[in-house]
This record gives C-alpha cells, structure tokens and sequence, in this order.
C-alpha cells in the first residue's frame, strides 16, 4: 500500500511539474541569430534576438537581455558587459497574440577566446526565465601594432627632446659667457 501510494504520488508530481514547465515553454520563447561567429578583435558584430508569444493573450512588460560567458579553457567566467555592448536590457512593453519581437544588441569584440552568448527573456507572469540557445562566439587575437615602428618612436622622442634640451642649455651658457 505505501508503495502504491509513493508511486502515484511520483507520477501526480512528475505531471504537475510536466504541466507547469510546458506551459511555461509554451507562452514565450526566444532564439539568437547568428548560431556562432567567428571574429577578430575591434570587430563589431550585432545579435538579434526574436522572442516568440505562442499564447492567445497579449505578453506585456518582458525584459530580454543579452548575456556573454568566456568558456575558453582556464579562463571560464562569465562576462561583464560594460565593455563589450551599450545595449544590455530591452523592456518589451506588448508582443501580440502568437506574435514576435526582434531586439538588436551590438557589440564591440575586445578580448580574444571562446565564448558564449545567449538571451534571457523574463516575463513578469512566469516564474522560469527563458533562454535562447546559445550563440558560440570565436574571437581571433588581431595584433594591430608594428613594433618595427614603434620602437624608434619611443627610444627617439626622448633622445630627441634631451638634445633639444642640451642644445638650448648649450646656447645659453653661450650667450651668457
């Protein structure tokens, strides 16, 4: 008897938990575009994020953001955005009736490494936030310095500064004699 009891109290559970996550899959969902990037640094690429309304009612006042995780090896964490992107959150004040919203959030590729990004859309009448798939983000190191350049430059500006320097000193002990 305790048995049968346990088990249909497993099963009543395993339903209601069924129930809840897919009506809560069923009213929004959202997807990133593109799947994945491959970069360099100082690009800007933009990702757009389309979230879906698949319920009969109106969806009001959802909040979708952008989120980066670094998965490069030994460097796992995720990311702040202020940095990388201006646009972090976008209130969507109503998406129709099995209607859609597009959100653009651009970005600036500053460090170089693997990376992850998704969008999370948090609607005030579902407890679960929903998310994207996530967009695999490959940034290549771009050295954008030539130090067969820079290194006259800055072994001679000051050489050239301490001469200009000696020089005026030079010519006025000069005139001064």
């Amino acid at each position: 008897m305790k048995r049968a009891i346990v088990f249909l109290s497993l099963i009543i559970l395993a339903i209601a938990v069924n129930y809840t996550f897919a009506s809560a899959a069923s009213r929004v969902t959202v997807s990133i575009n593109p799947p994945s990037v491959q970069a360099n640094m100082g690009d800007k690429i933009t990702y757009t994020g389309t979230i879906t309304n698949h319920s009969d009612k109106a969806v009001d006042n959802v909040i979708a953001y952008i989120s980066l995780a670094n998965i490069t090896q030994g460097k796992e964490s995720p990311m702040d955005l202020e940095d990388w992107s201006a646009n972090k959150a976008i209130k969507v004040d109503a998406i129709p009736p099995h209607g859609t919203y597009e959100g653009k959030w651009p970005m600036r590729l500053i460090d170089s490494g693997s990376y992850v990004a998704y969008i999370m859309v948090v609607d005030k009448h579902d407890n679960t936030p929903v998310s994207s798939t996530m967009s695999h983000l490959e940034i290549q190191r771009v050295l954008r310095l030539n130090p067969n350049n820079v290194l006259p430059i800055a072994l001679g500006e000051p050489v050239l500064i301490g001469l200009v320097f000696l020089f005026i000193t030079i010519k006025r002990r000069k005139a001064d004699k």
